[in-house]
């Protein structure tokens, strides 16, 4: 047996085995980590998070996703060669944040409905956060300024763009050329009949959401207690006197080092790290913390690898294209710096961010699904409007 398989079959014991040493020596350090994380959870993602879920998963199991993509199909096969589904994945995952557009990315998959390749294309540009983290979160409450939220978004998408660009050519597969047009095939897609009812899709979306959100609580509640065990044994110093080491020459500090390297274990924890040190501009805080948020950290990492593991999309290659995204997203946020300077209005964000972040979890709740029943409802009639055009006849 060679080292390496050596490696694969002991590493995770010996990290597992530590993790709850660390907890038998530090319960009360481990006990606060699990509260602050039960609180993020509870306090954020879940309103946040829930309404997302529910929705993501009727428009799937209602077939929402295929009459977009038969729609706008010739669009994203010539931009992304990925299928019309992208786009509709792409939006949901843009609006509500990590890990809802790996999960859906996931879920066609599994369904058969886009090849292990596109699948791979897919992930490299469809998992992004939202903008309530972005804006309210990051550059109201750690950053202080609202205009630069809105720069550090349009970042953040344009550096999940330039991914699912430059990995538009990753795999070689052939694509059966389709005669039906665009009509036709919508057709198609409504005279085919539904696997369950409305009912039985609402029941199952529920119950799916509410254990995907669950098994997301899991990975906040636990990765919290392991940043703070890596604290405790000064593991996070270690790393981050032997990274300022080999920067130094750059002029980086220790401290700076030490957020940076919070932020790749949990991306909440990083930004805020990196707001508070007050000895860099706010251009390089800025930079720092998309990338932190386009990179994702392994918290969140680890829980769009929960889902994407269940096919046979690369994890490996879609942690690459995590990194590729923060990395594009810090340098368009610092080339685009000026312009939150200069272009954009200062917006008062303050009470978005108070009704949303610090208030109680009802009002979370409401805020979102508002937002979410408003959308539904739209698109509703557009998508009615649009149906009785196409079958008049």
């Amino acid at each position: 047996m060679n080292i390496s398989k050596l490696t694969k079959y002991f590493l995770p014991k010996i990290i597992v085995l530590l993790l709850i040493i660390g907890i038998i020596i530090f319960p009360n350090d481990s006990i606060e980590a699990a509260k602050n994380g039960i609180h993020i959870w509870v306090n954020i993602l879940m309103p946040s998070l829930l309404p997302f879920i529910i929705g993501a998963n009727l428009i799937v199991s209602l077939k929402v996703v295929d009459i977009i993509g038969a729609i706008i199909n010739p669009i994203t096969q010539l931009i992304f060669n990925v299928s019309g589904k992208s786009a509709l994945v792409f939006a949901i995952s843009a609006v509500s944040g990590y890990p809802v557009g790996a999960r859906l990315a996931s879920d066609l998959r599994l369904e058969q409905d886009i090849s292990q390749y596109e699948g791979q294309r897919l992930v490299s540009f469809c998992s992004t956060s939202g903008p309530l983290f972005i804006i309210g979160a990051v550059a109201v409450g750690m950053l202080n300024d609202a205009s630069l939220g809105y720069v550090m978004l349009i970042c953040h998408y344009l550096g999940a763009i330039t991914v699912g660009l430059l990995f538009r050519r990753y795999g070689k597969e052939k694509r059966e050329k389709s005669n039906k047009t665009i009509i036709n095939n919508i057709k198609y897609i409504i005279n085919t009949p539904e696997k369950d009812g409305f009912f039985i899709s609402f029941g199952n979306s529920v119950v799916t959401g509410v254990n995907t959100l669950l098994a997301v609580g899991g990975f906040v509640i636990i990765f919290s207690v392991v940043f703070k065990i890596l604290v405790l044994f000064n593991i996070i110093d270690g790393i981050s006197t032997i990274l300022c080491f080999f920067f130094s020459f750059l002029g980086i500090t220790k401290e700076v080092c030490s957020a940076f390297i919070s932020g790749l274990f949990e991306i909440t924890i990083g930004c805020n790290n990196v707001a508070n040190i007050t000895y860099i501009s706010e251009a390089i805080k800025a930079s720092l913390c998309s990338f932190i948020i386009g990179f994702s950290g392994l918290s969140i990492l680890a829980q769009c690898c929960s889902f994407i593991a269940k096919t046979d999309i690369k994890t490996n290659i879609y942690i690459f294209n995590k990194f590729l995204h923060g990395i594009f997203a810090a340098l368009y946020t610092f080339l685009l710096y000026p312009v939150s300077k200069n272009y954009l209005p200062v917006s008062n964000f303050s009470s978005i961010y108070d009704s949303i972040y610090n208030n109680n979890i009802l009002n979370h709740y409401f805020y979102n699904f508002k937002i979410f029943l408003i959308v539904t409802v739209i698109v509703y009639i557009i998508f009615n409007l649009y149906f009785l055009y196409i079958t008049r006849d």
